[in-house]
């Protein structure tokens, strides 16, 4: 819990004013710092509104702007960065490893048809 006072002291004039915020620091007010990942904090505040009644989400500030309620609904449903990370990874990994699947089943056949020939000649000697 915050005093709003406090709040209007702490957020600059330019995301009080022309953000929006002004309006959102009237009553009962609570800010939550979610550091470097705000999908995380998206996340706990929206299945923590689901499950009680209050408080409710009223806005949010994500890199300096501000984002409705919605879009912190929206963002809770994103997976966190480490999942997108991994995600970009295996996308980047899956055509390689194709490749190499390709290049690993040419160099089989060449194989074959190298002992093919080696065990046709030496029927022939």
């Amino acid at each position: 819990m915050v005093k709003n006072t406090l709040a209007r002291r702490a957020l600059t004039e330019q995301q009080l004013k022309d953000g929006g915020l002004e309006s959102f620091l009237a009553g009962p007010t609570a800010l939550v710092l979610a550091g470097a990942d705000p999908v995380g904090a998206a996340k706990v505040l929206t299945d923590f509104a689901k499950e009680f009644e209050k408080p409710s989400i009223k806005v949010g500030l994500v890199e300096g702007k501000p984002v409705t309620q919605a879009q912190v609904k929206t963002l809770a449903a994103l997976p966190s960065k480490m999942q997108l990370l991994a995600q970009l990874g295996g996308a980047l990994q899956a055509p390689m490893a194709g490749f190499l699947g390709v290049l690993n089943g040419l160099l089989y056949s060449m194989v074959g048809a190298l002992e093919a020939l080696k065990t046709k000649r030496a029927g022939e000697q």
